[in-house]
């Protein structure tokens, strides 16, 4: 992907490996993962082209199943999440059961997971 779009990868490129765990949303959820980051830096704090590269790293990760990391950037929809998160459900209901007014939501969160009162609708359906 790097070479046919010809992209200006910036290094590094973090690979770590964790083990399995049972947290609803982690991405290690049920198995051992791999997990492969990759870093843009703004140099002098000028803006450059970055999102030609996260979206084909992005297509690929989840094109094999991959499960982004919630402290990192991505673009995936909340029925995308659905398809790899396979407890997505669980955790709307529990959040929404403990958080009912979106306390603890933010626009980041509300960007990937709909807020808690649209999940009550959504669970009565």
């Amino acid at each position: 992907m790097i070479d046919e779009q010809k992209v200006a990868a910036h290094f590094p490129i973090e690979v770590r490996f964790v083990k399995k765990d049972d947290l609803l949303l982690s991405p290690a959820h049920g198995h051992d993962v791999c997990f492969i980051g990759i870093i843009i830096y703004r140099p002098f704090g000028r803006d450059i082209s970055k999102e030609k590269y996260w979206k084909g790293f992005e297509e690929i990760m989840y094109s094999l199943g991959g499960r982004p990391h919630w402290a990192k950037f991505f673009s995936l929809t909340p029925d995308q999440l659905k398809k790899v998160y396979p407890k997505f459900d669980d955790f709307m209901k529990i959040r929404a059961e403990l958080d009912p007014t979106g306390m603890f939501a933010n626009d980041y969160t509300n960007r990937h997971l709909p807020p808690p009162a649209q999940t009550r609708l959504l669970s009565k359906l």
